[in-house]
Order: structure tokens, then sequence, then C-alpha cells
């Protein structure tokens, strides 16, 4: 650098260090919006359905949803949905969750062993209130592949 007398000035320390951090921080890639949770509740949902745990995934779904489903009901559809299913799922994806203000729909893949296929791809409806996130159980529940 050349100062207003012609003479050469030297940069500072400081100015390389900001250069030296400037760079740094250009390879990583932005981090998405935090999510409010809707993706985690989809996802423990499911993972209580591969997992048997009628019990637990019942307790996920939203107050309507039990109010119109009772436990054992629940449970039987349940076991349904895993045998309409055509394979032992074990394990669980949520590939996207789109939140839009206190309502959300999650799309989970559901991978496992078995004759055939061995993926299905499901989506739920997910309403937030006062307790947080809750799964509103769909009308055909338990009718995997069937109208």
């Amino acid at each position: 650098m050349r100062g207003a007398a012609g003479t050469v000035q030297r940069a500072s320390p400081a100015w390389g260090l900001v250069a030296l951090l400037a760079l740094a921080g250009c390879g990583k890639a932005p981090e998405g919006p935090a999510g409010t949770g809707a993706r985690e509740a989809a996802n423990r949902y499911f993972d209580a359905l591969v997992r048997g745990d009628w019990p637990g995934a019942y307790a996920l779904l939203d107050p309507g949803s039990k109010a119109q489903v009772g436990a054992d009901r629940f449970a039987r559809l349940a076991q349904d949905y895993r045998r309409g299913l055509g394979f032992d799922p074990d394990a669980v994806r949520v590939t996207a969750c789109d939140e839009r203000g206190d309502e959300a729909i999650a799309h989970v893949t559901l991978t496992g062993r078995g004759a055939g296929r061995h993926r299905f791809k499901d989506a739920v409806a997910l309403r937030r209130d006062g307790a947080g996130w809750a799964v509103v159980l769909p009308a055909n529940f338990g009718r995997v592949g069937r109208p």
C-alpha cells in the first residue's frame, strides 16, 4: 500500500485477521430455519408405530383424534396399518415437514425388511396447541392400500 507521501505502508495485522475470518465463513452452508417441533413429533409418532408401541403412538394424537378413537380401537387400527404395509418396518425418516402457523404436514418414509416392497411413503397432519404438536389421525388410518 502506498501512503500519501508515496511511501510503502504495511497493512495492519488486524486486517489480515478480518480477511481470514471472512474467508473461513464463506464455506459454510446457511442453516435452514429452525423448526418448531412438528417434524420431531411426527418422527416420534411413526417411531412408536414401527416399534409396536401403541400406547406411545396414541399419546401423540391430538385431543380431537382421541375423542373419535379410543386407545383400544387405535391399537387394532395400528396393527392393521402395520400389516397393510406388507413388510416389517424398522426405520422412519421424516423427509419433509411443511409448517404453517399451528398446522403442519409431515411426509414420512418407512423402510424395512420383507418380501416385495420394503418402503412406504406416508403423510400426516399435525396441530399445535398449548401442549405442543400432536398428530391428527387420518380418517383412513389402518386401511393402507385400501380406499
